[in-house]
């Protein structure tokens, strides 16, 4: 088993310096992963132990998670669907090299003829529209392409902006698993994100 705990830790994550931010402004105005780091290491074990090989992520903020993931994974494809607000704000946007990039909604037709031209995808991270009704959407459009497993971010609804992730996560039937822990770089015993990873047919 690798470690990715050291092989994640110069990259930050989502901290006490974010989370300030993100109090004041309702947005988490830098250029960093915005996730769990102990999350995110349950994560990389996943796609480790399932040998994702084909990836494609809703939702980058600013390209850290894509790029980190592909840095240690080295990806045989790797595809991001975003609306660019990051950029919109003025902070960067950067994606590993070779990277498909479709600046425009995955609730858009223009997505799912994206998608189509990638033929099997073996994870789609969702982390894009927070709604119940927007992860609703992603997930009746990504469900119907072709994929071995999805995966949705902030499964815990433990924002008000996340509720409605939570209120889908817990009525989604199907073969599950949940990677849940402390925040600790916010110093919680529990955790205010959670990353969920659903299959139809197959045991994430």
């Amino acid at each position: 088993m690798r470690d990715f705990r050291a092989e994640l830790a110069d990259d930050k994550c989502w901290d006490e310096h974010t989370q300030l931010l993100f109090d004041r402004t309702g947005a988490p105005f830098e250029d960093c992963i915005l996730q769990n780091r102990e999350e995110l290491i349950g994560l990389c074990e996943f796609i480790e132990a399932k040998n994702i090989r084909r990836y494609v992520e809703i939702g980058a903020w600013t390209g850290r998670l894509a790029s980190v993931l592909q840095r240690l994974f080295d990806f045989d494809l790797i595809a991001v669907c975003d609306l660019g607000v990051a950029q919109d704000l003025g902070l960067p946007f950067r994606l590993p090299f070779g990277s498909k990039y479709l600046r425009q909604s995955s609730h858009s037709r223009a997505y799912v003829d994206w998608r189509l031209q990638m033929g099997d995808v073996d994870l789609v991270m969702i982390d894009g529209d927070h709604t119940f009704q927007g992860v609703s959407t992603d997930f009746e459009i990504n469900s119907q392409l072709p994929h071995r497993f999805l995966a949705f971010h902030d499964i815990t609804g433990a924002d008000e902006t996340t509720t409605g992730v939570g209120r889908f996560w817990r009525g989604l039937e199907g073969y599950k698993r949940e990677i849940i822990e402390p925040h600790r770089e916010l110093d919680l015993p529990h955790s205010t994100m959670g990353i969920g990873i659903w299959s139809a047919s197959e045991q994430p």
